[in-house]
């Protein structure tokens, strides 16, 4: 048998010339395969025991199948050859790789594989059961080589006599039947011409053969590996179309004839349901309802219901319903489970039957709050050009923080560059409340600088904001500066009156955008008069002062 090795190189002699192999008991590797280490595989391995089938009570649609463990199914160490003049080379095996499920309808011919477990696995979910049938089960062992042991069955599984649903989904969901069908036959995919001739083929033959008008048929994809046709039916008769579909392949594989014979087939029910709007703490209910309509009046429906998506719940996860009887599921989108943040929600309900005529569901689910409340949005304004500063004098502008959103704003505030800094490192803010930050320069030499801050915040869209910071250090001993009251300086003075107004405008728009501009017009020091020079020039507009400083 074959088996799987782990070793390690024991010693390694000089000069490369060789090498010698053994094996640790205690690091040797405890899975592998059944293949053959020493010679040809031709033995299987032991039954399994105690084989134990039943009926999944929770969903009706499936059957638990168990067992215990095969006695081959441990891992052993075993020679991986004959040659032993080095010690020889040992590896851990298993007999066992997996293990067959087998399923034989009382009555039928023979047992049908219906799936696999691997070594060390004790049972099988069987899902593709019909109600109404009896079943038995039998488990074998199987190794690499493919020997397979004696099989074990289970009792019979009686699935009840089948029960007939007649769904009702709520008025606003758009319901079609999905269908799968796989044909043996060729198509170049990549040919879009030989693609929408196929399709319209298609749907003018399987139209005709239900019965049913050809806008009911939507194919929403055509792929190779043969020819697989996904497409979907919709109408008030869809279900019954696919039953009939089903009907024909299964009596005539042939019976789309210029396509080939379809080799296999899957249905599903699958939808849309918007369940709308929702206020702040509102729910949004959606009602769908189950009728069983059997022949036997003892016949069960079962109907499980699964959901995922944030907001997204039903109010019973599994319905039990007696022949003639009905029964709802409440769908429920509830805003306060999601913050009632603003948003579009979206969910899937999977719905799932012992009706062999309508065995699964699939409905996409979606939801909006637009009226609720918004994220933590962070806002950013202020201009933080500080053009000509004296040196060891300080100049300082106001950057405002604003949260936008409705719940809290929190972050951080770092500055990076040696002449600037900010009045505060942290910030929490409520919806539609702000901070006011104040940004300082204070140049020491006569140079330009250049700095960052960097506001980092819980704002989802937006976490890291940056602010570029300029400016530039004056000696006021060697240059005349205009001031104010306070000292601050005032650019935009370009014909010395001590005042910024109309005839210093009509000079800058002189000068904006000229290679060959008036000294004193470039208010940033980048070297041209742009629009940065421009917002410079309008934040002293209409100021006045005092020349001081020069010789």
């Amino acid at each position: 048998m074959s088996r799987g090795k782990k070793v390690f190189i024991s010693s390694l002699a000089l000069l490369g010339l060789s090498v010698f192999l053994c094996v640790s008991p205690a690091t040797a590797a405890m899975t592998t395969t059944s293949t053959a280490v020493g010679g040809m595989d031709e033995l299987a391995p032991d039954p399994v025991a105690d084989v134990a089938a039943a009926l999944d009570l929770e969903t009706g649609n499936s059957v638990d199948v168990t067992w215990t463990l095969s006695a081959s199914d441990f891992a052993r160490q075993t020679a991986a050859g004959g040659d032993f003049t080095s010690g020889g080379v040992f590896v851990n095996t298993n007999d066992v790789s997996g293990y067959n499920v087998w399923r034989q309808a009382v009555g039928a011919d023979e047992a049908e594989l219906v799936g696999t477990a691997g070594a060390h696995m004790m049972s099988f979910s069987d899902d593709s059961v019909v109600t109404g049938e009896t079943y038995v089960y039998s488990v074998t062992a199987v190794d690499a080589s493919g020997n397979e042991s004696a099989a074990v069955e289970s009792g019979q599984v009686n699935l009840g006599p089948p029960p007939i649903s007649e769904p009702e989904p709520p008025a606003d969901a758009e319901i079609v039947q999905a269908v799968t069908l796989t044909f043996d036959a060729e198509l170049d995919v990549e040919d879009e011409e030989a693609v929408d001739d196929f399709i319209e083929d298609f749907i003018a033959q399987l139209a005709a053969l239900l019965g049913i008008d050809a806008s009911d048929i939507t194919v929403t994809n055509v792929a190779e590996g043969s020819i697989i046709v996904e497409f979907e039916i919709a109408g008030e008769d869809a279900s019954d179309a696919v039953q009939e579909l089903q009907e024909e392949i299964e009596a005539d594989p042939e019976v789309l004839a210029s396509i080939g014979p379809v080799t296999e087939s899957s249905a599903f029910t699958a939808g849309d349901l918007d369940m709308g709007d929702a206020g702040i703490d509102e729910q949004l209910v959606e009602t769908y309802s189950f009728t069983n309509n059997p022949d036997d009046p003892d016949a069960v429906l079962i109907v499980a219901a699964a959901i995922e998506g944030d907001g997204f719940s039903v109010d019973v996860e599994t319905l039990s319903i007696a022949a003639g009887e009905s029964d709802d599921l409440d769908i429920t989108f509830t805003a306060a489970d999601v913050g009632n943040l603003n948003g579009t929600y979206t969910g899937v309900l999977t719905l799932t039957t012992n009706d062999a005529n309508n065995r699964t569901t699939v409905i996409d689910l979606t939801a909006a709050i637009s009226a609720g409340l918004a994220e933590a949005e962070i806002a950013v304004s202020g201009a933080f050009n500080f053009a000509s500063v004296a040196i060891n004098t300080t100049k300082e502008l106001e950057l405002t923080i604003e949260n936008s959103g409705d719940l809290e704003l929190t972050g951080d505030i770092a500055v990076d560059g040696a002449a600037f800094s900010v009045s505060d490192a942290s910030f929490v803010l409520a919806g539609g409340e702000a901070l006011a930050v104040t940004v300082t320069f204070a140049p020491t030499a006569v140079e330009s600088s250049v700095g960052t801050i960097t506001i980092t915040s819980n704002d989802a869209a937006n976490p890291e904001v940056t602010v570029d910071l300029s400016g530039a250090g004056f000696d006021p001993g060697e240059v005349q500066v205009l001031v104010d009251a306070d000292g601050n300086t005032i650019l935009g003075d370009f014909d010395g009156n001590a005042k910024v107004n109309l005839e210093d405008f009509f000079i800058f728009a002189d000068n904006f955008g000229q290679t060959d501009f008036a000294e004193g017009t470039d208010l940033d020091g980048d070297g041209k008069v742009t629009l940065d020079d421009f917002f410079v020039f309008s934040d002293n507009f209409g100021l006045s002062g005092t020349y001081v400083g020069g010789s």
